[in-house]
């Protein structure tokens, strides 16, 4: 990192606006403005912006750990146990002549692939609480996934499946649809399961599939996720980290592999219900802690995989680490000083002119919010609602002041970013960076973006429209 530029052995984690200067934590003070607190610089009290640096810059596997846990965690045993729930159900249909398994089968395909690509999504996005899958679609939401990720398997395994193909004895009519209602009973044929070919073959497709459900999850076609050029630009983009991914996938399939077979074995055991559920939590488990790694590749890696901007896979340098200097209470302690008159002052003015902003923004008095927001600069961040950004951001592109109102968009999207207007900030600043300043490269950038971050939302599906036909 950065060194300080007054401490040169201390690590700097911000940069003051004003002289520019790099600051370490005791270089740093937080003020504070009402209950909002802000940092400046001690050497000329101009405002300290905190320096931030790419995810990929700390090592993927410091982060792998946690990712691989999720399964355990609160919100992963909730997704774990609703999804096993719901599998179980629809195996419980899959009763009587084999060809009427298929309806509740693809089905169950459907709810595991829609969940295991939500899964990595959300990982994606860094959600400690991902979201599960919508369900508001059944071609949608539900076979479409599950035939992305079926396709997938199944491609990637191709090489393995034609050559276990060659090597058993020809049939015809009714011995093909048995091989392929009883593929696992089938590949363990003795011809099959004796030839080195086939297991190298099966061997390279275990360390293609990864990948290949890397791309599938950021929604492109099954011929996208195939490409083995693609594949390499994978590899050659997450660099080293790529090793040690496709290595603890592999050993996630290993131990995947164990609990299929013990999860047959409870299936045995025959208890209502119980038998499936507990079947299938096993099953699950490992293919929801791979969802959680890939999702890690896109967090740390996105931007180089091209799946969102730079500038979204950018953290503070130092992390959580606070400047030294705090704000004093908000109840002052009996015995402290009081605050220099001029500092008092210069606090009162810019609280006087944030209240007349914010009553000029619920006047609708354009003229006025619009002159007052362009004099406060970066203090309007700290005051205003999301809201008020936003009606700035309208009005500015109404007056023509279009670099005003990509900034109070912006802004109105940064400060609550899960709030309602966020959504509805992003597809109007996407508008004036597509309509009114021909920047169609930004403009496709932030629709993609809120496909990404707002799926399911009126905001998603206007921006699904914007957006030009995938290649």
């Amino acid at each position: 990192p950065p060194r300080c530029t007054g401490h040169p052995d201390s690590a700097a984690g911000w940069r003051c606006e004003h002289c520019e200067a790099l600051l370490c934590p005791a270089c740093v003070e937080l003020r504070r403005m009402g209950t909002v607190d802000y940092s400046v610089c001690v050497r000329c009290g101009g405002t300290a912006n905190v320096l931030l640096r790419p995810r990929s810059g700390r090592a993927l596997r410091s982060r792998l750990m946690e990712a691989l846990r999720f399964p355990f965690t609160g919100p992963g045993l909730q997704t774990l146990v609703a999804v096993s729930a719901m599998l179980a159900v629809l195996h419980m249909f899959a009763v009587g002549v084999r060809l009427f398994h298929v309806l509740p089968m693809t089905l169950a395909l459907g709810v595991f692939w829609s969940a295991f690509f939500a899964l990595v999504r959300g990982a994606a996005r860094g959600d400690a609480d991902p979201q599960g899958p919508g369900f508001s679609g059944i071609v949608q939401d539900n076979l479409l996934p599950g035939l992305r990720g079926l396709g997938v398997t199944v491609g990637v395994f191709l090489p393995a499946l034609a050559r276990a193909w060659y090597l058993l004895p020809p049939v015809s009519g009714f011995g093909i649809i048995v091989r392929l209602l009883y593929p696992l009973e089938t590949l363990w044929m003795p011809a099959v399961r004796g030839d080195p070919l086939f297991w190298g073959l099966a061997g390279l497709g275990l360390l293609w599939l990864p990948w290949a459900l890397l791309v599938a999850a950021t929604s492109q076609s099954v011929l996208a996720a195939l490409n083995p050029v693609r594949t390499l630009g994978c590899f050659r983009a997450v660099g080293r980290d790529a090793g040690l991914v496709t290595g603890v996938f592999v050993l996630l399939a290993l131990v995947h592999g164990g609990l299929h077979w013990g999860a047959a074995w409870v299936v045995q055991l025959g208890l209502p219900f119980a038998s499936g559920f507990i079947a299938q939590v096993l099953t699950c488990l490992m293919p929801f802690s791979a969802a959680s790694l890939l999702g890690l590749v896109l967090y740390v890696h996105g931007d180089a995989l091209g799946y969102l901007p730079a500038r979204d896979f950018l953290e503070a340098t130092l992390g959580d680490t606070a400047p030294q200097r705090v704000p004093e209470p908000l109840r002052e302690a009996p015995g402290l000083p009081s605050p220099e008159p001029d500092a008092v002052e210069a606090e009162t003015a810019r609280a006087r002119q944030l209240a007349e902003l914010g009553a000029a923004v619920e006047a609708r008095d354009v003229a006025k919010a619009l002159a007052l927001y362009g004099a406060l600069h970066v203090l309007p961040r700290l005051k205003l609602s999301p809201a008020h950004h936003l009606f700035i951001g309208q009005a500015a592109a109404v007056e023509g002041d279009f670099p005003l109102s990509v900034k109070a968009l912006e802004t109105a999207a940064d400060t609550a970013p899960d709030s309602p207007t966020a959504p509805r900030a992003l597809v109007l600043l996407a508008r004036v960076q597509g309509e009114k300043l021909g920047n169609t490269v930004r403009a496709e950038e932030i629709y993609r973006y809120i496909l990404h971050r707002y799926p399911d939302t009126d905001a998603a599906r206007f921006a699904h429209a914007r957006l030009p036909p995938a290649a």
